[in-house]
């Protein structure tokens, strides 16, 4: 198996603090980000999928992302079962729309949809107090309304299920882009299923772990982004942030730009374009289920100098939005050592890992360094009263704040009313 490893390049580090988010490493605070490194730089891995459906190179697999996961949170797939063709039709899709006029984008504007989908124009976003510079569009499932949904006295989540908007003007200009984008979301779902599957190997558990979670109806987003090119070197394409849910899988053009924030130092490094690739991130949802053992990355997007305009596209992955999740994952206290050394090879039928094969493990703790862990997991902040006090927390309740908090002008047209 060859697993290409692509180095991260350090970028001089911000010089002044972020707002970071409970669950959040102290060392990448500003007080940390400008003390030299003593470690090595670290690097993103490329795995590939067909490695974790070949029962022979699984265990490898897994023992890569686990090792990903922990030091980074992010990782490189390839071999990942979508086409050239398909990825590549889905960015033109997307760069069509965006070189449409702006009256006719505007037909599509997201304060138009209750279920945050649609266009948005440059500035309209912040991201860490930064105004975004990035026109975006965004999409979901495609989905029947809820007709019981009355804002102010329904559930707010519920007013997330709905229809994407398809103008019949932008339709008859672009007649490919409505298909290229639904076919393009279903195969990132599955996509999605998959990496979550093997997330759930590599944390020593069943197979069908975050399956049972996610039910039948996950709730997701795609979020097409178009990044003008610049000359003021003080504007941001995007500010430093972690993904709030449990997985984003990014297409991103060669232009480059986004950058991740290496845990143990706070250095800014470039997440350099790999043909043929999308990059995985874990959102701040599996960080907090796993207690900080698998990170959620701090990442961002610079200004866009290039000359060229960038392009790039974000699936976000998160469960049903009925789905209750539990504030951590039991049993992970015993799975210091690595998952992959027990974890089952064969066919996903014949995978039955559950809490209980996690005590095989303490007899192989001397082939395992815990060190490094105990001393993250005892720097995380965590918020105790969200990580030990409570049994469980809606999923549906955490994804309507994300999306109200990047979409103010949906809530207060649609949402902001009393009973």
């Amino acid at each position: 198996m060859s697993n290409l490893a692509h180095e991260l390049v350090p970028i001089c580090p911000m010089s002044t603090a972020m707002h970071i988010k409970a669950a959040t490493p102290r060392s990448t605070v500003a007080a940390n980000q400008n003390k030299p490194s003593k470690t090595s730089t670290p690097t993103i891995k490329t795995l590939s999928l067909q490695d974790f459906n070949c029962p022979s190179t699984r265990p490898q697999f897994l023992k890569e992302m686990r090792e990903s996961l922990m030091e980074i949170g992010t990782f490189y797939i390839k071999d990942h079962g979508i086409s050239g063709n398909m990825t590549q039709g889905a960015m033109k899709a997307v760069q069509d729309y965006f070189a449409l006029p702006l009256e006719e984008k505007k037909k599509m504007m997201i304060g138009n949809s209750k279920h945050f989908r649609g266009y948005k124009l440059i500035g309209e976003e912040f991201t860490n107090n930064q105004v975004d510079h990035r026109e975006q569009l965004q999409f979901g499932p495609e989905q029947t309304p809820i007709e019981s949904f009355i804002p102010g006295c329904s559930p707010n989540y519920d007013g997330l299920q709905g229809p994407n908007q398809w103008p019949a003007s932008t339709l008859a200009l672009l007649p490919e882009f409505q298909p290229c984008i639904l076919d393009f979301m279903a195969q990132l779902e599955s996509l999605s299923h998959r990496l979550m599957d093997a997330v759930a190997l590599s944390l020593g558990l069943n197979v069908s772990f975050f399956r049972d979670m996610f039910g039948q109806t996950p709730y997701y987003r795609l979020k097409a982004a178009k990044y003008p090119s610049v000359s003021k070197q003080t504007i941001i394409g995007c500010g430093a942030h972690k993904d709030t849910g449990f997985l984003t899988v990014l297409l991103q053009d060669a232009v480059g730009g986004l950058q991740g924030q290496d845990p143990k130092t706070g250095q800014w490094m470039d997440t350099r374009p790999v043909p043929d690739t999308f990059i995985v991130t874990m959102g701040e949802s599996v960080e907090r289920l796993t207690g900080g053992l698998y990170h959620a990355t701090v990442h961002r997007v610079l200004n866009n100098t290039s000359g060229h305009d960038r392009y790039s596209i974000p699936f976000f992955f998160d469960p049903a939005l009925q789905a209750q999740i539990p504030a951590r994952i039991s049993g992970l206290d015993q799975a210091m050592c690595p998952a992959y050394l027990h974890a089952s090879c064969g066919d996903d039928t014949s995978d039955s890992e559950d809490e209980s094969s996690l005590a095989t493990t303490k007899d192989r703790k001397a082939q395992w360094d815990t060190m490094a862990m105990v001393e993250r997991l005892d720097s995380l902040d965590l918020d105790s009263t969200a990580t030990r006090d409570e049994s469980c927390w809606s999923n549906g309740d955490h994804v309507f704040e994300t999306v109200h908090r990047c979409h103010p002008e949906v809530y207060s047209r649609w949402y902001n009313r009393e009973c």
